[in-house]
């Protein structure tokens, strides 16, 4: 009889589980599947229900459902959890991420019979997988080697091993969707665990993510921040947890960071170091004398290095290059912005400091932490942000000869927006409202516009019968109920409104101070 492939059966359980009928579009969007995926599984399940002389009827306009009884459907559910009756069709995205998984952890070279028995898949179809394989390592500085009678195996340092092993477990690869997840309350998880005996590709990779037990190093990386007095990003508490337990596993099978003795000395002098030290004695790792320093500075590069919620004492310390930097660039905006008081905005000062020495320490040391999703990056239109981003980038290079990447130029982007909302400075030095209807009502519109326009500018009710020569010195803009004297319109911007400021008025202020 035919057996059903994984997504046939959770095509199938997602219409058995359903109250209602379910579009091919409904199912695409609960099952992360394409239409045309849907449709095509689809008729493996019709073929396979109709051996058991079940119907799946489509409805234009309503969607899929069963023609079951209630006991057919449990019998139905009951058989789609058996294992030995499914088939796991991995595609041509996620055969890559597995293989190369295998390949990262192992300590000798596979040969390519044994790839194509765990894959089940033929030569010429690894041989495409490591295609794609070869081109990701080679990105990341790492080269696959596929030698005759040799095998095949990736060869890098420790330190790339690792890394590359954190960015495949995080998703940053080109072979598409993520087999595994990261959460605060699972830790790792493996999308395919459930169907791990279905074929020994799976198997062994889940094998090899069950070794790396994260849940333990979450309260290290907690008693981190206790130690040091701050907090990372909820994101860096994941990427750190998982790197601490790929470590912690990795020295267990006998394998150490290359770490260089100018990093070790520099690291030891900090007081991340004795933080590190405990954290690795509470991992419970077993460090050898040769190796016990460099696995220690694998820790402390990794604290030091990643994104906080917030500035941490000390920071301003950890190299001397940065020690007198953060006033210059303090006094760089300011001036920039012609805005003096953005000189002390210590939140300003604070957020730069905040993501400015880490992402240089990350250059400084060559670590690779995840990226910034692109769709919290600070629009392009901002470009003013982007001007003042790019040549702080470039103060900092002139003094520590480090290169931000342009995620981290955004990021600086995205702190100078900020600040300039929060300390944005009046755009005219002087407003006047005149409304010839009575006090009242000026002053209603004057409290209007304050809460509508608060940066725009110092506001001032003046009679139209007042408005002289002497009256209308400095005077950049008026905001008048009536039509006033042309002589006035040609020497000063005049904005009419009704008195009530009505939407329209607000559109169009908007539009004349953008």
């Amino acid at each position: 009889m035919t057996a059903l492939t994984t997504r046939q059966r959770d095509l199938l359980k997602a219409l058995l589980k359903s109250n209602a009928p379910l579009g091919a579009e409904d199912l695409a969007v609960q099952l992360r599947l394409t239409p045309r995926q849907v449709s095509y599984g689809l008729k493996g399940v019709r073929h396979w229900l109709s051996a058991r002389e079940i119907e799946l009827v489509a409805r234009p306009g309503v969607g899929m459902e069963l023609l079951c009884s209630g006991e057919q459907t449990t019998q139905l559910l009951q058989e789609l959890s058996s294992a030995q009756k499914m088939q796991l069709v991995l595609s041509v995205e996620e055969r890559p991420q597995l293989l190369a998984l295998i390949l990262l952890v192992s300590d000798k070279p596979m040969f390519m019979a044994e790839l194509e028995r765990i894959a089940q898949v033929s030569r010429s179809t690894i041989g495409k997988d490591l295609d794609m394989i070869e081109e990701w390592a080679q990105q990341r500085n790492m080269r696959l080697v596929r030698r005759q009678n040799f095998g095949v195996e990736l060869e890098g340092g420790e330190v790339l091993h690792q890394e590359l092993i954190a960015a495949l477990l995080w998703g940053e690869t080109p072979f598409g969707k993520p087999l595994t997840k990261i959460t605060h309350n699972r830790g790792l998880v493996f999308n395919l665990h459930d169907d791990a005996k279905l074929l020994p590709l799976v198997g062994r990779c889940d094998e090899i993510i069950q070794r790396w037990d994260m849940q333990r190093v979450f309260a290290q990386v907690a008693y981190a921040e206790a130690q040091l007095g701050g907090r990372f990003t909820d994101d860096a508490v994941l990427h750190i947890a998982l790197i601490l337990a790929i470590q912690t596993e990795r020295i267990a099978k006998g394998f150490h960071l290359d770490i260089s003795e100018e990093n070790i000395a520099w690291l030891k002098r900090l007081p991340v170091w004795d933080v590190a030290r405990m954290v690795a004695k509470r991992l419970g790792w077993k460090l050898s004398t040769a190796w016990r320093d460099t696995d220690i500075a694998g820790i402390a590069m990794y604290i030091l290095a990643a994104p906080r919620n917030e500035r941490w004492p000390g920071d301003l310390d950890v190299d001397t290059d940065f020690a007198g930097l953060m006033g210059h660039i303090m006094l760089h905006i300011a001036e920039t912005y012609e805005t003096p008081e953005m000189q002390d905005d210590r939140t300003l000062h604070d957020g730069i400091v905040n993501h400015v020495i880490p992402a240089c320490l990350r250059q400084k040391l060559d670590l690779w932490m995840p990226s910034l999703s692109p769709h919290l990056a600070l629009s392009e239109k901002f470009e003013a942000e982007h001007r003042v981003a790019r040549s702080i980038a470039s103060m900092i290079e002139l003094h520590t000869a480090l290169n931000l990447p342009a995620v981290e130029v955004n990021n600086i982007a995205s702190l100078l927006r900020a600040a300039r909302i929060r300390i944005r400075p009046y755009r005219f030095s002087k407003v006047i409202i005149v409304c010839p209807s009575g006090m009242a009502t000026a002053q209603l519109l004057m409290a209007r516009l304050e809460a509508r326009f608060p940066r725009l500018g110092p506001l001032e009710v003046v009679s139209m019968r007042k408005l002289d020569d002497e009256q209308l010195k400095g005077v950049e803009l008026i905001i008048a109920t009536a039509p006033l004297d042309e002589a006035i319109n040609q020497r000063v911007d005049v904005l009419q409104v009704h008195p009530l400021l009505l939407p329209e008025d607000v559109e169009r202020i908007t539009e004349y101070l953008s």
